[in-house]
This record gives C-alpha cells, sequence and structure tokens, in this order.
C-alpha cells in the first residue's frame, strides 16, 4: 500500500514537472515599434511568472506598418502586435476577433470604442491617447496660444515660432475636425464638404503667415523645439519624456489651441494588443490570454506612465494620475476631453492618401478649394470601389 502510494505521488509531481517543462517550451512571438515603449522589462516579467518565453520583433515605427504587410504576403506574421489602434483595419493582417471577456471591467466606454472594426473587437486597449497637444517653452514665453489665427493677425513674424508638422494629415486633420465631427458616415466618405473647404483655406492661411516653416518636418522641428530655436510645438503625448529630458521645468503644456472661436481637436487612440492571422484560434490562445490579462493587470496599469510615460487604458490607474501633483500630467489627462476617436475603419487608410493629395493640388494653385474637396471625394471613393472589387474576386 505504501509503495503504491509513493508510485502514485511520483507519478503526480512527474505529470507537474512535466507541465511545467511543457510550458516553458512556450513561445509568443510579438511584433512593436522601437521608439516610444520599452516593453522589454514587462515581457521578462510575464516570462518569470508563466514561464511563457516572448520573443520581440521590434521594427521602426515608420516602418512597422510595411513589414508587417510583407509578413503578411509571406505568411510569416507574429502571434501578437502592439499597434496603434488604427492599424487593425489592415484587412491583410487578418486580426483575430476577440472575445469580449478579454477586455477588461475598468475599460471606459471611449476606450473600447477604440478596440473595434466594424464593431467587432479586434484588440486590447493597453495605452490611451496618442493625440496632440501644444507644447512651450516656460523660459521663452510665459502662457501658450489660445487661438491661433488670432495670435497670427497680431504678428508680424520674422522667425518661425511654432514647430507644426505641416505635411502631416494628422496634423491638418486637427483643422477638419474642428469644423466637421465625423470624416466617415455610414462607412461612407465625407470629404467633399463645406468645412473641408474652410479647414483648407485656413490651413493655407497658417502657412502664409510665417509663424510655421513648412519645409522643417518632425525630426527637424524636434531639434528646433529641444535647442530653444521655437516657441511653442504641436506634437503628440509621445514626444514628452525626450522634451521633458532636454527642457526640465521649462516645459509646458495646453491643449490644441482655438482657431477663430474654433477648437483645433486632435484624434486620440489607444495602442492595442492584437493577434494577426487569426493566431487567436491556434493552439496559442491560453498563453496569449494569459499575456492579454497580464497587460491588462491592475499593477502592470499602475506602471505605465512612471515606466513608459504611457497613459493607461484602465480608469482606476487614470484617476490615481489626475490625484498626483504633476501639473503636465494633468495637462495632459485633462487634453483628451478636447479630441475625437480616430477610426480604425480600413477606409481610413485611403481618406489620409486622398486628403494629402488634394491638399498639395491647393496648396500648388492646381485647384480652387472647391475642385479640391470633390478631388478628394472622388480619389477615396474609387479607391474604396477598387478595394472592394479585389476583393471579391
Amino acid at each position: 500500500m505504501q509503495g503504491r502510494l509513493i508510485c502514485t505521488i511520483f507519478l503526480l509531481l512527474s505529470l507537474h514537472s512535466g507541465a511545467i517543462q511543457a510550458k516553458a517550451n512556450v513561445s509568443i512571438d510579438i511584433a512593436v515599434g522601437l521608439e516610444n515603449f520599452d516593453f522589454q522589462p514587462l515581457f521578462e516579467e510575464f516570462s518569470a511568472q508563466t514561464g511563457i518565453k516572448i520573443n520581440i520583433l521590434a521594427f521602426n515605427n515608420n516602418q512597422l506598418k510595411s513589414e508587417l504587410l510583407q509578413y503578411a504576403d509571406a505568411m510569416q506574421l507574429p502571434d501578437a502586435l502592439i499597434i496603434p489602434s488604427d492599424y487593425m483595419g489592415l484587412s491583410e493582417l487578418r486580426f483575430s476577433a476577440i472575445p469580449s471577456s478579454w477586455l477588461a471591467d475598468k475599460l471606459t466606454l471611449r476606450v473600447k470604442n477604440t478596440s473595434k472594426v466594424g464593431g467587432v473587437i479586434k484588440g486590447i486597449p493597453l495605452m490611451y491617447g496618442n493625440h496632440l497637444v501644444l507644447y512651450y517653452n516656460r523660459s521663452l514665453v510665459p502662457e501658450p496660444i489660445t487661438d491661433l489665427q488670432h495670435y497670427i493677425q497680431q504678428g508680424h513674424f520674422k522667425a518661425p515660432e511654432l514647430g507644426w508638422n505641416f505635411y502631416e494629415m494628422y496634423w491638418f486633420i486637427t483643422f477638419v475636425n474642428a469644423l466637421q465631427e465625423e470624416v466617415i458616415l455610414s462607412d461612407l466618405p465625407h470629404l467633399d464638404t463645406r468645412a473641408m473647404r474652410l479647414a483648407l483655406s485656413n490651413y493655407q492661411l497658417l502657412l502664409n503667415s510665417g509663424i510655421i516653416d513648412a519645409d522643417c518636418a518632425y525630426q527637424c522641428l524636434m531639434n528646433r523645439f529641444k535647442s530653444a530655436q521655437l516657441r511653442y510645438f504641436v506634437n503628440g503625448i509621445w514626444a514628452y519624456q525626450q522634451l521633458k529630458d532636454t527642457l526640465k521645468d521649462n516645459l509646458a503644456i495646453a491643449s490644441l489651441p482655438r482657431w477663430g472661436g474654433h477648437q483645433l481637436i486632435s484624434f486620440a487612440s489607444s495602442h492595442v494588443l492584437a493577434f494577426p492571422a487569426n493566431a487567436v484560434e491556434s493552439e496559442k490562445k491560453p498563453h496569449l490570454k494569459l499575456l492579454v490579462e497580464f497587460m491588462q493587470s491592475q499593477r502592470v496599469q499602475d506602471r505605465l506612465w512612471d515606466e513608459l510615460k504611457a497613459l493607461p487604458t484602465n480608469s482606476d490607474s487614470l484617476d490615481k494620475l489626475t490625484k498626483r501633483k504633476d501639473i503636465a500630467l494633468i495637462q495632459l489627462i485633462a487634453s483628451l476631453n478636447h479630441t475625437y476617436p480616430q477610426p480604425n475603419e480600413p477606409i481610413m487608410a485611403y481618406i489620409w492618401e486622398a486628403i494629402l493629395k488634394g491638399l498639395t493640388r491647393y496648396l500648388g494653385g492646381v485647384y480652387s478649394v472647391e475642385d479640391t474637396t470633390e478631388y478628394m471625394q472622388f480619389i477615396v471613393t474609387k479607391s474604396q470601389k477598387n478595394e472592394t472589387k479585389a476583393q471579391h474576386r
């Protein structure tokens, strides 16, 4: 009897040891962008807790989308991605539908909406924001610009004062959002509008004012602002830490200014954990679920700002941050009130392209403002039809 009991215990220990060894051999390949967030410490902690190894595929942010599309063509997509939520609209990546039970309870409705494409949950929101704010150098100016149009009308600028990434449409859309709330209505592009025409005219006024240098793009603007050559700088919250490291207490933050009484409004979005190539239906499903639970846990969400300078999606974690005596952080969170959720629909890629093509033609004098918005609408509608035809071949 005693010998049989010993054999049973030995068998159970062997099975347990085998299970641990099996999990230790499990790995998750995950692709992330390099520049903004260092997930390595979190992933190492997850691996220590679960025995599941995380293999990071790191890309430069501006190459991530094109690299993922190449991986999709070669049928070599990783198990998981951490991406801006609008990437979920890339149908080529075949993102898994995710059970609603995988979403944490402490997500606000606004954040939950960033997890969906066509009403289907395609990603787990981990970090929120990704929106534009107005940075200013307190050693050069005591207060932010509150109305940009009024400020321009009052000044004669010998040199640029405002850093504005002029030919990046994420900046231009703030002028459109100030005048119309939606660029997609009932799944259709909504570009040939009076609001779009007025936004184009206002954007030309900004260009001609002398307050910006349209030929100075993102990195050029970063360098100028950090070296105190610019008083103001419109950039995303992702740039906060880099700017803070340089300017220290001279860095101040405000919401975007108004233009002629209309609030300039940035898009906001989440960074999500998503699973391409229908990975949720693979044999790794239980291991991916463990990663989801870890990244959404209160403990991890509470640490996101201090470790990554990213705003959490957990409402309790965000509330804790608002109670800190950190004026810059409080302003970053408050600026979310002046944002619209960025659409994740696939058509948005065509909208960005159509707006850029139209804007350059308008500024170049090729089209009138009326012809420009008509052209934008034509381009995106044609692209959408061609995409639909390609999907049905």
